[in-house]
This record gives structure tokens, sequence and C-alpha cells, in this order.
């Protein structure tokens, strides 16, 4: 057999035997990854606590009536110099997802309008409300309510203490709530404070 020949067979046969043969196969797909969740570990089964502190039920008797949610959540955002807000209880009046937004003025790490949790308002307030001291009061209310919402324009007042002659800040919370059958829940809270050019009227103020 003429040389040329030997040497193409046995490339031949060496190719075949490195390369597998792939007819009717195909390559194993790659295991599909999971998707990136950002969500991942957090759930709406409650509204969220500020870290460090326990979540817990609402008590009943705070969320039974519009009047209720409404005085719990003015005494649980109140609290003297060196006293701590109730925090937890705070936080157990809001619908999971709720969200609270000034209407304007700086603060809560940007300009306003900006919308946020509860947990961050918290965290955002705890320290001045120590150190400063902040009672806050509801002076007067208008409410709208259908079925199982309600809006409720809450005209506010606040001391730095009690024995202060004059508050310090007013304005109007505007409360979206909601009854899901069992109790009360705050959807969202948006608020405008008084200014030197926007004065509350007289309608607001009883």
């Amino acid at each position: 057999m003429p040389r040329c020949k030997i040497v193409r067979i046995f490339a031949v046969t060496l190719f075949a035997t490195l390369v597998p043969c792939t007819h009717g196969q195909q390559s194993a797909a790659p295991a599909p990854q999971k998707p990136h969740d950002s969500h991942a570990g957090h759930t709406a089964a409650a509204p969220s606590a500020p870290a460090g502190h326990e979540m817990k039920p609402a008590d009943a008797a705070d969320i039974d009536s519009l009047d209720a949610i409404l005085a719990a959540f003015y005494a649980s955002n109140s609290g003297a110099v060196g006293q701590k807000r109730d925090i937890v209880r705070f936080s157990s009046l809001f619908y999971p997802g709720a969200q609270l937004m000034p209407a304007e003025g700086k603060g809560h790490g940007t300009n306003m309008p900006r919308a946020f949790a509860p947990s961050t308002y918290i965290a955002n307030t705890d320290l001045f409300a120590a150190e400063e001291g902040y009672l806050v009061k509801e002076i007067a209310r208008r409410t709208e309510r259908f079925g199982k919402i309600a809006q409720v324009f809450s005209t506010y007042e606040a001391r730095h203490a009690a024995s202060d002659a004059k508050p310090f800040v007013r304005g109007v919370n505007s409360f979206q709530l909601f009854f899901d059958g069992h109790r009360w829940w705050i959807l969202s809270l948006a608020w405008q404070t008084e200014t030197p050019d926007l004065k509350l009227p007289e309608e607001y103020l009883r």
C-alpha cells in the first residue's frame, strides 16, 4: 500500500478517536438559573418593624374604629424629651407596603416630596423626638367614608413640651384608611405643614 495512503488512513482514525460522535445527540443544556429576586427574604405578611424591634400584632382596641386608630397614631408618635416613642405600636397600625410622604420641605434624607415606609419615618425622627421632644395631637378632623374606605384630613399641632405656650408646628395629615372586615389599617399618609405663606384655613381648625 502506498505510504501516502497509509498516512491518510492513520490521520482519519486518530481524528475519529479524539472527536466524539454527536450525531443524534444534543449538548446538555446548562442548568437554568433562578432569577434574582431583590425582595428575597421579605414578605408582606405584616407591616415591617424597625430593625431591632419585634413586630407584634396591633392591640385590638387600637384598630376597631377610625377614632381608635387615629388616636393610636398620635399617641404612639408622641414622646417627651428622653422618652422613647412606642414605635412597635406605631408600626402595627400600617398596612403592609404603606407609604408616608411629606408634601414639602427638607429632611428624611432628601428634598420633598418623597415617599417612604413607616420604618424609615421612625428611623429618621427618633433622635429628634428623644432630644427635642415631640408631643403631637389632633385638633380638628374632616372625614369622608364609603364602605370599607375612608379619607381623613386630620389637623395637628406639635409641641416640644406640654408646658409650651404655642406649638412649634401645625399642619394637616391626609390619611387613606381601609377596613378589611376585622380591623382598620392606614394605607397611606401624606402631610402638609403650615408655612408663613400657607396658613391653615378656618374650616380645618374646627
